[in-house]
């Protein structure tokens, strides 16, 4: 690269970026070009067109528009099909064979579609309210790439309890185990994101934008970037998404009415790319004629979670997002956390006790038969693992602890299980979080925690006298574009 800037200083080029670039496609190409100073041959000109390509491939897309300013030779490896292409895969990898259709070129897609690629880069959102508007449930939605339409598309994730059972569990009769067999389905008739190709045209980086979603008649959504906080323009009096118990690279205000009024960013380079907000609201009118009144009006923030935080490891095989049962709220998301954060993200320490300032032994049950613990612990048995609800209820909301085990390892193991719905399995100490409705009086319980395996979990709530399941959900199963089952179980 320092070879290559040092070619372009030697030919005296005006190559200054202007300071606004609009995305849009009339305005990618200007009509004139800048004039060169300097109009000897460059020895840059005689470089083999693949060593072109590799310089260029390392420009950003913004830098590649400049570019075409410069001459026309330049011009016509700025616009090669081949750089913007990578481009579109970057923000797509989960998509095999991706074509540019329906656009004529890669270029012509990557613009039409910017600056919202991040959404389908970052796939996986959560919001501070529900569609419906409840501030305590939230909801998980994720964005892919719709190769067939040539859109972005954010789709709510829901989930059913399925076929169930109640059991006696043989270590202890008194409790009953509630089985789940979850059912997670992508809500695909209705998306809440809809980003249609050439949609940021003729707008700034502070505008609301209409997108065309929802098929309920009436109903209205419009789509705002939103402008990350740095950790100096934040305090504990501050609304902020996401909670600070979520690892995120960047936090923004939550509770704004008007997001487009002073909030949103001043240029697309101080856009965040880890939260937007949605504002929607039900306007009637009749025959196509809108009488402009907002019944309703909501605006929802949303946040992302980096993907090496619910991406399985070998040293952190339990992480991930994963689906619980809360028996009469129905099913609910959660971020599972193993182990230590990364200090470069924004991630405060736990407020949550020690389990050793708890009674967490459980009832006497001796007698009955454990394992016995095998020497050599794993090392993916280690740490702490705390679940983070994504999506809530009216009693524990979205953004707080479920539980929390602070040592699944030989500190906070209390036994190798014997009986046969869960032999083998590691049972070890764990907190439970509960509330009165409005999370009132919000309290951690003793409980225990079932490790069956990396891809399903069992708490039992000591206090309830229940066992309830949890189980891994695959996300990227979900984002391809072949027909994925209304319904999938999971494994």
């Amino acid at each position: 690269m320092d070879a290559f800037i040092r070619i372009f200083r030697s030919r005296k080029l005006a190559l200054s970026d202007p300071p606004h670039i609009s995305p849009a496609l009339p305005h990618m190409d200007p009509p004139v070009a800048p004039t060169l100073v300097d109009a000897k041959p460059s020895l840059f000109n005689a470089l083999p067109a693949e060593i072109i390509y590799e310089i260029l491939s390392f420009l950003p897309p913004l830098s590649l528009v400049s570019l075409t300013r410069t001459s026309k030779f330049l011009r016509a490896h700025a616009l090669a099909d081949a750089l913007w292409a990578r481009f579109v895969r970057e923000n797509v990898p989960y998509q095999q064979n991706l074509q540019c259709y329906p656009a004529e070129s890669w270029k012509d897609l990557y613009v039409s579609l910017h600056p919202y690629w991040f959404l389908s880069r970052n796939k996986l959102w959560f919001s501070d309210k529900a569609y419906s508007g409840s501030s305590m449930t939230g909801s998980l939605v994720l964005v892919r790439y719709d190769s067939r339409r040539g859109c972005i598309e954010g789709l709510r994730m829901l989930a059913k309890q399925g076929i169930h059972s109640f059991e006696s569990w043989e270590w202890n009769p008194e409790v009953i185990i509630h089985t789940f067999n979850p059912e997670v389905s992508l809500l695909v008739d209705d998306p809440i994101v809809k980003i249609d190709r050439g949609m940021y045209a003729g707008h700034s980086a502070r505008d609301e934008i209409l997108m065309s979603t929802g098929y309920t008649r009436g109903v209205r959504s419009m789509i705002s970037l939103c402008q990350g906080l740095t950790p100096k323009e934040q305090d504990n009096a501050m609304a902020l998404w996401p909670p600070r118990i979520i690892p995120a690279k960047e936090r923004v205000r939550n509770q704004s009415r008007h997001p487009s009024r002073g909030e949103g960013p001043s240029s697309l380079l101080n856009a965040s790319e880890n939260a937007f907000r949605i504002r929607k609201w039900v306007e009637f009118g009749g025959m196509g004629a809108s009488l402009g009144v907002h019944i309703g009006e909501d605006v929802m923030t949303f946040s992302t979670v980096p993907e090496e935080y619910y991406t399985a490891t070998k040293e952190k095989p339990w992480q991930g997002i994963w689906v619980g049962d809360y028996s009469g709220h129905g099913c609910e998301f959660l971020l599972l956390l193993q182990s230590a954060v990364d200090k470069s993200l924004e991630r405060p320490k736990s407020s949550i006790e020690s389990p050793s300032q708890h009674h967490l032994d459980g009832p006497d049950l001796q007698g009955r038969r454990s394992l016995p613990v095998k020497k050599g612990e794993d090392g993916s048995c280690a740490g702490r693992l705390e679940a983070i609800k994504l999506t809530g209820d009216p009693n524990v909301p979205r953004g707080e602890y479920t539980w929390v085990a602070e040592d699944i390892g030989s500190e906070g193991l209390v036994r190798i299980a014997g009986e046969k719905m869960f032999k083998g399995a590691r049972v070890v100490k764990s907190l439970g979080h509960c509330a009165a409705g409005g999370f009132r009086e919000d309290q951690f319980i003793p409980a225990q925690l079932i490790m069956v395996n990396h891809d399903t979990l069992a708490q039992h709530w000591e206090d309830f006298g229940h066992i309830s399941f949890y189980r891994r959900v695959d996300i990227d199963k979900y984002l391809q574009n072949t027909d994925v089952p209304a319904a999938a179980r999971l494994p």
